[in-house]
């Protein structure tokens, strides 16, 4: 029978192994770009030769190559601290002066980047970064260069005209001067301490310097499985290696891009077998992509989360059931999380690693150091950080402390906490609001907030492998300082030291646990070199990320790199390329996903490989499908609320009971309006007793520069209550508006007054411009109207009169009551003034709109100030008072009521009493209707009024 496997790439080398060295096998060295293939390629040895055998002696290509040295690769950070050195040693004699190592970690990266492409290639450093200011030059240093490199050098330094040079442009030939002896004292530094770049293993490899390729001797025969794309010293030593007859190739290929020259995918084969000379074991090449029994289908998703959700639609659909016959390929990794969130299959085997950046553990992190960054600069601590660590769910701190500080943030608007009210919080505190003290100790804090977290038993298996890692990362840090302190260096800047903790956490990932021969396999392209599935559904395939659009940052420009045959642009296009056409060899179903909104992370647009596939090959595409986001279109929810139970109950404790109790709860002019607008949200304001969330101190509340006004305005004519005021005393004590204005802010935020400078001053400071300029339009409008007399300010208590209504048949009596903001007297009228720094208006439309249930034309002001009107005449027994509103927005329309139509009929004198009779007759009719237990509490048919009502979401309005 023929095997399911027996067109796999593996399965081939497999075979082909063992008829090539048979019981010999075990001492053949199979070598691979990643460790992934080798689970399968024994797998396959043991289905083929149907025996049991001694497996052959399997490595990654970097675990061969270091067998020729004895020198130890340098890890990255060891690799930044030797350049740093000795870069500052080339600046010192230079007569100049040293860099800090915070600012030349960006350019370190770049030229640790730049060195290692010089060394993979074997190019020469002197040369590359020789400046040349004559062009006339480049032939005799360069005779061996043909016109096309001739022409690239050229163009590079013809841009650097002496008479043209720039600042910008000094500084990069300062700096390109430096690069030989850079290169050249930071591999012999390194080498001094037995250590080595893996590029430099590479190249000494190729050159034959400090290594000794004769360890391939100790195999009987060295195999090169599954390569693509070589460096220049990969060319070299395996060349030198196969004329020896010390190792053999495997290439994995198909004849569609491989005899094709123009198709990008082949490149690299093409140049390994028909430039370098490798010789494929495979002779044939076999041509499986142009193959109509394959089909593809073509998914447009709407955005990256959606195409991880896809995933369960798409693994429900019937497939292909043999063990590791399926595999989900993210050729954008970042879906790795969106993915796993989704996939609902015990069996899923990732072989990518879990990001610690993506954990909960790094948040924690993250927040450790920015709570430092924040502490070197001040002792105070943002709320916003304060509250990211109180409620961290994997820092325990007593419940009570906490909510305590959670409400000195919300009610008194803290905004910042000093260092020592948060010391005292937990053990983990003790070493998050402390100042910097050194990198050591830091770093050590830092492991320490680790392993506390892990003590309390709150990680999971992935985030426990994940501090472990963490924990083992920050130690190699400190080992990199010590090394350095040993030196005579001195400690490093904190922020630097912070972005180098960073770095170090970031590149972290753990494996995941689970079975890699079996089950659904979720990989990235990489991951998925020399493996083949029957079918596959791959994820992000945008342009842009297939191929990737983005150079790696690099000193050596784009002319120079095609001169000296360094990687390109086109080299990393041709190596996605490959990467993507080779997971089609064997695969019979291909599903390829793609993001198609465009934002500033997607270009929205399909692969053009995707493109390059319908017009090359024969292959069946079925459809092109966009993927249809649900839109969710519910029911409109009604909600009814009887008056029964404990509905009613709350609805009883308005009524005045006998007891020694003036009164109980009281029908407010704000409660009456609520309940005329919305009934319902009278339900969860006053039955239930919902609290309108609180804004935090960053926000400006809706209410607070009323408040503030109120007590502006309050404060202002205090001195002269029961007294005339005068345009004097207007423009005397206008000089103190300031004062008051930041007083009265400081009293509603609950703060000393002295200290409102230090609360988000910025935003403080909108506000009380705000609330000065309010406050001025009232002066304005006073001082016209002067003389004029205050009565009363802010009475809070004397305003609360019992009112009788019939509920049920039965007679009952409620309270209602008002805080009248200002009540003064001018030409003999006693006046009601409101007031208000919103949209409200003077206008309505007529009485019976007032109280219409559709609630279109409500005026909420005017029924205010109509119910403090007409509680203020019920107990000063008082009659022609008039309603005032002050729209301090706006004085242009004057401050008294006018109705729409009819020339603007002004509440005043007879009209005015005839309508506070009409109040009087609706103000009983909604309040026994209010209390009327047969008739629920239902929402406004209005959704107008929804539009800030805190309850709307409850209402799903």
């Amino acid at each position: 029978m023929k095997s399911v496997n027996e067109g796999k790439f593996l399965n081939r080398v497999a075979a082909d192994l063992l008829d090539r060295f048979g019981n010999e096998l075990q001492d053949v060295a199979i070598v691979f770009n990643n460790k992934r293939p080798q689970l399968y390629l024994k797998k396959y040895l043991a289905e083929v030769s149907g025996k049991p055998i001694w497996s052959p002696q399997m490595y990654t290509i970097q675990e061969f190559l270091s067998l020729g040295t004895t020198l130890v690769p340098a890890g990255q950070l060891k690799q930044f601290f030797v350049l740093y050195t000795c870069y500052n040693e080339l600046l010192k004699s230079e007569g100049k002066d040293s860099v800090s190592p915070d600012e030349f970690y960006p350019l370190a990266e770049i030229i640790l980047g730049d060195f290692s492409q010089v060394d993979y290639y074997l190019a020469n450093a002197k040369e590359i970064f020789g400046l040349i200011e004559d062009i006339a030059e480049l032939q005799l240093q360069f005779p061996n260069f043909d016109e096309d490199q001739l022409q690239f050098m050229r163009t590079f330094w013809g841009s650097f005209s002496a008479k043209k040079q720039n600042q910008m442009q000094e500084r990069f030939i300062e700096l390109w001067q430096r690069m030989p002896a850079l290169y050249v004292n930071f591999h012999a530094r390194l080498a001094k301490e037995d250590l080595v770049t893996n590029a430099r293993m590479y190249r000494n490899l190729a050159e034959g310097k400090d290594s000794d390729p004769s360890f391939l001797k100790t195999f009987k025969h060295t195999v090169f499985v599954g390569f693509n794309a070589l460096s220049k010293a990969e060319e070299r030593f395996f060349k030198q290696w196969q004329e020896k007859e010390w190792c053999s190739f495997y290439f994995d290929v198909d004849a569609h891009y491989f005899s094709n020259p123009l198709q990008e995918a082949g490149h690299f084969i093409r140049r390994n077998i028909h430039t370098v000379g490798l010789v494929n074991q495979f002779r044939e090449v076999p041509a499986r992509l142009n193959d109509k029994a394959k089909e593809f289908f073509v998914v447009q998703a709407l955005g990256n989360v959606a195409q991880g959700k896809l995933l369960s639609e798409l693994l429900e659909q019937k497939g292909t059931k043999n063990e590791g016959g399926k595999a989900i390929i993210l050729a954008d990794e970042k879906l790795l999380i969106p993915a796993l969130q989704t996939i609902d299959d015990d069996s899923v085997n990732v072989t990518m690693g879990y990001p610690f950046e993506q954990s909960a553990l790094y948040g924690l992190c993250d927040l450790w150091l920015s709570i430092q960054e924040a502490l070197l600069s001040d002792d105070e601590v943002n709320y916003k950080h304060v509250l990211s660590f109180l409620f961290n769910p994997l820092i325990t701190i007593d419940a009570d402390l906490r909510n305590k500080m959670h409400n000195q943030v919300v009610d008194e608007k803290k905004v910042t906490f000093n260092k020592t009210e948060l010391l005292h919080t937990g053990k983990i505190a003790g070493i998050t609001f402390n100042h910097f003290v050194d990198s050591f100790t830091s770093i050590r804090h830092l492991a320490s907030v680790l392993l506390y977290v892990a003590e309390e038993g709150k990680l999971q298996r992935m985030d426990s492998l994940l501090s472990t890692e963490a924990v083992k990362a920050l130690n190699a840090l400190t080992d990199s300082f010590e090394e350095l302190k040993a030196e005579g260096a001195k400690d490093f800047n904190p922020r630097f030291v912070f972005k180098l903790i960073r770095r170090a956490l970031q590149g972290l990932t753990v494996p995941f646990e689970g079975e890699p021969l079996a089950g659904l396999q979720v990989m990235g392209l990489l991951e998925s070199r020399n493996l083949d599935f029957d079918e596959l559904i791959v994820l992000g395939v945008n342009e842009g990320i297939l191929p990737k659009i983005n150079n790696t940052p690099s000193f050596i420009p784009d002319n120079i790199r095609r001169a000296f045959g360094l990687p390109i642009l086109e080299h990393q296009n041709a190596i996605s390329a490959y990467l993507f056409y080779r997971l089609l060899h064997v695969a019979k179903k291909i599903t390829l996903v793609y993001n198609g909104v465009t934002d500033e992370k997607s270009t929205g647009e399909e692969s053009r490989f995707i493109k390059q596939l319908e017009f090359e090959t024969n292959c069946t595409f079925i459809n092109r499908v966009q993927q249809n986001q649900a839109i969710e279109n519910p029911r409109e929810l009604k909600i009814v609320v009887e008056k029964n139970g404990d509905v009613l109950k709350g609805l009883e404790k308005y009524f005045k009971r006998n007891s020694t109790a003036k009164y109980d709860k009281k029908i407010s002019a704000t409660a009456f309006t609520d309940y005329n607008t919305c009934s319902l949200r009278f339900f969860y304001k006053n039955i239930v007793g919902l609290k309108e969330p609180k804004d935090l101190p960053d926000r400006i509340e809706a209410n607070l520069i009323g408040s503030a006004l109120h007590t502006v305005m309050e404060v202002f004519y205090e001195p002269v209550t029961g007294q005339e005021v005068t345009a004097d005393f207007i423009k005397e004590r206008e000089t103190r508006l300031s004062d008051l204005c930041e007083f009265a802010l400081a009293k509603e935020l609950k703060l000393n007054a002295a200290k409102t400078g230090t609360q988000t001053p910025a935003l403080q400071q909108i506000v009380l411009q705000v609330l000065e300029q309010y406050a001025l339009k009232i002066l304005r409008n006073d001082e016209k109207l002067t003389p004029f007399k205050i009565e009363e300010l802010e009475n809070k208590s004397d305003y609360v009169m019992l009112y009788p209504i019939e509920v049920g048949g039965k007679s009952q009596n409620i309270w209602l009551y008002g805080i009248i903001d200002r009540v003064d007297v001018k030409d003999g009228k006693v006046r009601i003034v409101d007031y208000k720094t919103g949209k409200d208006q003077l206008k309505y439309k007529d009485f019976p709109s007032l109280f219409e249930d559709q609630a279109k034309d409500h005026n909420k002001a005017l029924i205010q100030t109509l119910f403090y009107t007409y509680v203020y005449e019920q107990v000063k027994k008082r009659q022609y008072v008039e309603p005032h509103l002050y729209t301090v927005r706006d004085f242009k329309e004057g401050t008294l009521f006018k109705e729409k139509h009819k020339g603007g009929l002004v509440l005043q004198d007879q009209n005015l009493e005839a309508f506070k009779s009409m109040f009087a007759d609706k103000l009983r009719e909604k309040l026994e209707e209010l209390f009327d237990e047969n008739i629920p509490f239902m929402q406004t048919e209005n959704k107008e009024n929804c539009g800030y009502c805190p309850y709307k979401d409850i209402c799903q309005r």
